[in-house]
Formats: structure tokens, sequence, C-alpha cells
């Protein structure tokens, strides 16, 4: 499996499949703040299946035993951590994973890919929006219920735009992005919400993406109905189902 040296030789088929490949395509051209430790492909000259490792797998496949093979010939030191990998191979990858934690249970959740197409936005002003700083980076680890660390927020608030709700100074609502350069984080203080802060955060920090080339998208997990509507109603479209999994 060919260790890919140059993002150009895998580019064309990357943004062929867009935006299913966003969260690969953004951090291996470097625009996300997080480079990739490295990026491979069943084949460089014409990929099928192009896998990047971050801090997790992020794998894109157009052909299963592609797919296969990239999984199969992953180093065997590795655990299972995958995010932002199409949801019809979760099955395939942990029945061929062969890292020391082969066999163990694994733990799976299922999201929808939003994808905003140009033009698309329905954009809401009903509140005063303003940057995020480091030093918000707290208050936001401190909610967000996936165990990011502050110094991770940080670097997200100082790699790519990040938008806040202030009321009399403090930190009520807030959204910014993951290091794939998908948008997230969204989350408004319980006393605040049904004010529609959720949807002025979103198209805000969606234009701010769109002002430096980078195109919005989110995971939404299939059983958060709210934020489905509410994505949907932005102007983003559905564009598959997607999943992050890994062991216990």
């Amino acid at each position: 499996m060919p260790l890919c040296r140059d993002a150009e030789t895998i580019r064309p088929f990357l943004e062929k499949h867009r935006p299913g490949t966003n969260a690969i395509y953004y951090p291996v051209l470097n625009q996300t703040g997080a480079s990739p430790r490295w990026v491979r492909a069943d084949d460089l000259g014409h990929p099928r299946a192009v896998i990047c490792r971050t801090h997790r797998f992020t794998l894109y496949g157009t052909d299963r035993d592609a797919v296969s093979r990239v999984v199969e010939e992953l180093p065997r030191n590795m655990r299972m951590s995958f995010g932002a990998t199409q949801e019809k191979y979760y099955r395939l990858i942990r029945r061929r994973w062969r890292g020391p934690d082969a066999g163990r249970k694994t733990w799976v959740t299922p999201c929808y890919l939003y994808a905003l197409a140009p033009g698309r936005l329905v954009v809401c002003r009903s509140h005063r929006v303003s940057p995020l700083g480091p030093g918000d980076a707290g208050t936001i680890a401190r909610y967000w219920p996936y165990g990011r660390s502050v110094r991770y927020v940080v670097s997200r608030i100082r790699a790519l735009p990040g938008c806040a709700i202030r009321h009399k100074g403090r930190l009520v609502a807030w959204a910014l992005t993951h290091d794939d350069g998908s948008m997230g984080f969204l989350h408004v203080i319980k006393e605040y919400r049904g004010q529609g802060m959720a949807r002025a955060l979103s198209t805000a920090l969606a234009e701010r993406l769109v002002r430096i080339g980078i195109q919005p998208f989110m995971y939404i997990v299939r059983n958060n109905r709210a934020s489905v509507a509410l994505t949907g109603s932005m102007g983003f479209t559905r564009r598959g189902g997607y999943s992050w999994f890994g062991t216990v």
C-alpha cells in the first residue's frame, strides 16, 4: 500500500468525490491547521481507497476490494479508531482489522454528512456574533461531551474561524471547526436555548468558512433530530451516512 508523499497525486480522486472526501481533502492540503501523520492509497496512479492518519484514521473508498486491501495492509501495531468513514464500510473494516485489538468489542456512532452548495446558505442575523479567543477554550472543553482537551480546542480556535454569542460578557453559545475542517462544537448553554442562537452561529461560521475557501460541512449524529432539522433548514444537503468507530 503506497505511502502518499505528494498530495497532488491523489488530489484528483479527492476532488472528484467531494464532499464525501472533505475530511481527508482539507487536512491533506494543510488547510485545517492539523497536518496528517501520513496518507496511503491502494494505488497512487488510480486510487480507489485513501486513508489518512491524524490522531485517528479517516478512510474514503469507491471499491470494497480496495478498502479491504488498505485496511489489511495497515501496520499491525495500530489500534482501531476511525472518524468520518463511510458507514457502509464499518462491518468490512471490523472484519478485516489486524491490529492488536482485533476481535475486541467496538463502539460505533452513525452520522449523516451535510454539505453546503454555493449560494444555498439561508443566513440568520438574529444575534450579534463575535470571534472566539483562546481564553474561551476552557468553557468549550468543559461542555463538549466527547472528551476534547482545552489544548485541542485552543488549536481549533487558532486554526480556523470560531463564532461566539456573549451575554453581558459571558460566553453563552459557540461553534467552531474540528481538525478535519468540519463544523462542530455547536453548543448553547441551557438557559439561553430556544432563542435562535444555534442558527445564528451556524450560518455565521459557514459564511466565514466560505470566505477562506472551505466548503462548510458537518456530521450530525443520526438520532439528533433537532440538529438534522436545523441543518437542513439552513440550506445544507444530506450527502450520505458516515461513522465514527473504534474498540472499547
